[in-house]
Formats: structure tokens, C-alpha cells, sequence
């Protein structure tokens, strides 16, 4: 997947390893972490440029983070992830590949997942764990890949319509419910195409 011109934004879970990201985003226009995602950043040897939360989970040991914008928002009526977003979106920064939002607990996980496909009606965010992306779709997506590969679609909203191509098994302006029946397809060219017509899904695939 083309990255280029995205920023990198760490959040307070379990970090991919520096190798993954490095051959993701090699050259991140800016390191932004939610909160004690700056703890997470660091500790895969990432410095952060902006840090954004309440604070009360950034670790500020060794030094703290001299070199970092820090914006403090006390607000409890949204997550550290939802106030970076809007920071973020404030300042016209929409290409966005978030890791570190998984891991630990499932309920957090969940809720980052949910976020980004929300976000995803004003912004470009896509997430990525040691194992796969996960890309939130509205419209439609365009992606090389290696036959073979395992791509799923997780319908976010009731009566999602979607068409395939490029996919062992095909939709045709099909109604996919909530549940794992768009889960464990396979790409069977070099490049598919999901167009959703209504609603939207999560695009996940491994070994991109």
C-alpha cells in the first residue's frame, strides 16, 4: 500500500515491531501519540513530534520528551485517540496509519477499531498490527496486492452493499450482513477493487 505523505499516530496498546513500520512508513511526515502511546513510540526507538491526551498515562522518565509538542486536553468526555484525531483533523493532517491500538484490553481495541471507521468519513486513517491492515471503506478501494493473500470485509453499518473484483469470491452489489460472512475471502490478481454502495466496511488484509 502506497504511505506516502502519511503520519504515523501511536496509541496506548501494543506496539508492531520497528521493522514493520519501518518497511509501512519509512519516512513519516510527523510522529503523533495519543498519550502513553509516546511511552509505546519509544520504546521501539520512535521519538515523538506531538503528543495529545489527558496525560495520565505518559511515562516521562529518562529526560521526558524535550523534543515534543505536548497538548494537554483534561477532557473526560472522549478518548485519547478521539482527541488527537480531532487535533489532528484541526490541522489538516488526514493521511494517517495508527498502530499500537490493539492489544491488552478488548474492549479499548474494539473501541480504537470503531473510532477510526468513524473518523474515516473525514479523514484517510489506516491501522496496522504486526500481521495486518485494517482499512475503513465508504466509497471504494483500490489496492495491489499478492494473490493469494487473505482479505476479509467486516460490514460497519446494517444493509452495507458491496461489489468485488479481483477476489475468489465475488459480490456483485451484495448485501452483506453483520457478521463473518465477508470473512476468509482471498485475492486471486494483483490488484482488487471493493466499491461499497451503501454503508461501509473494514477492509482487513495479512501480509500486505
Amino acid at each position: 500500500m502506497n504511505l506516502e505523505n502519511f503520519a504515523l499516530l501511536m496509541c496506548n496498546g501494543v506496539p508492531p515491531s520497528r521493522e514493520r513500520l519501518r518497511k509501512l512508513l519509512p519516512n513519516p511526515t510527523k510522529i503523533v501519540c495519543a498519550d502513553g502511546g509516546a511511552n509505546k513510540a519509544r520504546s521501539i526507538g520512535l521519538e515523538p513530534d506531538l503528543i495529545v491526551g489527558d496525560l495520565d498515562s505518559l511515562e516521562q522518565s529518562d529526560g521526558g520528551f524535550v523534543n515534543a509538542e505536548i497538548v494537554s486536553i483534561p477532557s473526560q468526555d472522549n478518548t485519547d485517540f478521539e482527541k488527537t484525531l480531532d487535533l489532528l483533523l484541526e490541522r489538516g493532517l488526514t493521511h494517517l496509519l495508527i498502530a499500537s491500538f490493539s492489544g491488552g484490553r478488548i474492549d479499548q481495541t474494539l473501541a480504537n477499531v470503531q473510532i477510526a471507521y468513524e473518523y474515516s468519513k473525514r479523514c484517510n486513517p489506516v491501522l496496522a498490527d504486526d500481521e495486518y491492515l485494517i482499512i475503513p471503506v465508504t466509497d471504494r478501494l483500490r489496492e495491489r496486492v499478492r494473490p493469494g493473500e487473505l482479505v476479509s470485509l467486516l460490514p460497519m453499518e446494517d444493509n452495507t452493499v458491496v461489489s468485488t473484483k479481483g477476489l475468489a469470491y465475488e459480490l456483485k452489489r451484495t448485501n452483506i450482513p453483520k457478521g463473518g460472512h465477508g470473512i476468509s475471502n482471498r485475492a486471486v490478481a494483483e490488484e482488487i477493487e471493493i466499491e461499497v454502495h451503501h454503508g461501509g466496511v473494514l477492509v482487513f488484509v495479512k501480509d500486505i
